[in-house]
């Protein structure tokens, strides 16, 4: 029963998103598809996934801190948010968040950042 609803809602909400984004901006919407996909054909190319030894992690003594997509992507957005005095550009932005998306929606360690050796 919970995997149908997880199911549904895998296939529901990426049209959610992707209409209310291109309701907004279609210059976003478009980020996000182009984000989203161009992270899959990359993490295809280099056999990335969850098990990969191709991971960033950072060592920091007991623990490890796994570097994912979507920490990547938000601390891109930021560092860009702050040089450019506030202002991003909005398929940048929408780039950025499909990167975020692809980690969050097709990997299921994503909310496991800190990992004791």
């Amino acid at each position: 029963m919970a995997e149908s609803k997880n199911l549904k809602v895998k296939k529901v909400l990426p049209a959610v998103v992707l209409a209310t984004s291109f309701y907004y901006s279609s210059l976003l919407c478009v980020g996000l598809i182009l984000g989203y996909f161009g992270t899959k054909l990359y993490c295809k190319a280099f056999n990335i996934d969850e098990n990969s030894d191709r991971r960033i992690f950072i060592d920091c003594g007991k623990f490890q801190i796994h570097v994912h997509h979507w920490i990547l992507g938000a601390g891109i957005l930021l560092l860009v948010w702050i040089v450019d005095y506030f202002y991003l550009p909005t398929f940048f932005t929408g780039a950025m968040f499909g990167m975020m998306a692809h980690d969050i929606y097709d990997f299921n360690d994503w909310h496991k950042v800190i990992v004791k050796k």
